[in-house]
């Protein structure tokens, strides 16, 4: 079953890659719109899917209409909000995507329970076209500072060349393969959670320990103001490090509440890396922030593919392997990220 979430996040990953650039062609707010509305339909598809063979593929689908959502939203706030407000504005979006990660675990477990898990999907397709009409009435149809159309290049060549460009970027590069750590982990450590719970967890203690991180979720974007003074790649090395420490310390048998306390620290670390990755990577991007912030969620989520997977290999050992696997993860990442510092 863990290739449910795998089969979404491949399709979900290289789906950034075509949508970063098509939003840069048809608008912002058509794109985020129209992926709402297409991923309530292939979130319909999973839910009616009657075999687990119909619903991987369904889940296939559901990726590339999500992916929709991320490169456009990134850029829609680069173009509409203050320079100086900037880094709040992407903290809470990236919290927000980390914030659904585990709010949507306590709500499907508690739905799963009452209705069933095809309940869970149905709920979201609603969710979805609610929140696709709400986007159309609330989205500036364009950016303000755009001007009368251009005549620059708009075919495939012009959309799709400066990934290459970025990626021959020792920088770009390093930081690029640090972002697979980020949502690696994340998923990674809750899917270990799920398959071979820490000792003393109980289905009642799931369910608290899920929701444990919530209030890192809130704190991280009031923090931002102050987090913008310290240098992105500064933020995220200290952050993949402490990342790193209490993935392992989890593995620790001094029961739930200890492991509750680690994975608010380490809920906290990880919404403080995403968004000082990509703000690391913008910056050094130039004319190709499009790109970049597509290959950015790319990387993102291809590690939040990978991570169900390494977490499955693992449970069957024990927790402990799940722990120390995620903690080398974040360790690799805050390397990489602290050699493209000392590169740059």
């Amino acid at each position: 079953m863990t290739w449910t979430t795998t089969c979404f996040g491949l399709a979900y990953a290289l789906g950034f890659l075509v949508t970063g650039p098509l939003s840069d062609r048809w608008g912002r707010r058509p794109v985020i719109v129209g992926g709402l509305l297409a991923t309530s339909l292939t979130t319909l598809l999973v839910a009616l899917a009657p075999s687990l063979e119909l619903g991987l593929a369904a889940r296939i689908a559901q990726g590339a209409t999500a992916s929709l959502f991320a490169p456009a939203a990134f850029a829609y706030l680069a173009e509409h909000i203050d320079p100086r407000r900037r880094v709040l504005a992407l903290t809470c979006l990236t919290s927000s995507f980390l914030a659904a990660g585990v709010l949507a675990q306590v709500a499907s477990q508690a739905v799963a329970a009452a209705w069933g898990p095809s309940a869970i999907f149905l709920l979201s397709s609603m969710g979805f076209v609610l929140f696709g009409a709400a986007a159309w009435l609330v989205l500036a149809p364009r950016a303000p500072d755009l001007g009368p159309p251009t005549n620059e290049p708009r075919g495939l060549r012009a959309s799709f060349g400066p990934f290459v460009a970025l990626l021959r970027n020792p920088v770009l590069a390093l930081l690029f393969v640090s972002c697979v750590s980020v949502l690696g982990v994340f998923v990674g450590l809750y899917t270990g959670i799920q398959l071979s719970p820490p000792d003393g967890i109980d289905g009642g203690g799931m369910l608290a320990l899920r929701a444990s991180a919530l209030p890192a979720m809130i704190a991280v974007p009031l923090l931002a103001g102050r987090l913008a003074g310290v240098a992105p790649t500064t933020r995220v090395v200290s952050a993949l490090l402490a990342a790193a420490i209490t993935a392992a310390a989890t593995a620790a048998p001094f029961g739930s509440a200890w492991v509750a306390l680690c994975l608010l620290i380490f809920v906290a670390a990880i919404a403080v890396a995403a968004p000082a990755l990509v703000q690391a990577i913008a910056e050094r991007a130039g004319a190709a922030r499009g790109a970049a912030t597509s290959l950015y969620t790319f990387t993102l989520f291809l590690g939040a593919s990978a991570g169900p997977q390494v977490a499955n290999l693992l449970a069957g050992v024990g927790y402990w392997a799940v722990a120390g696997a995620m903690a080398a993860v974040a360790l690799a990442g805050a390397a990489l990220a602290y050699v493209a510092a000392r590169v740059a």
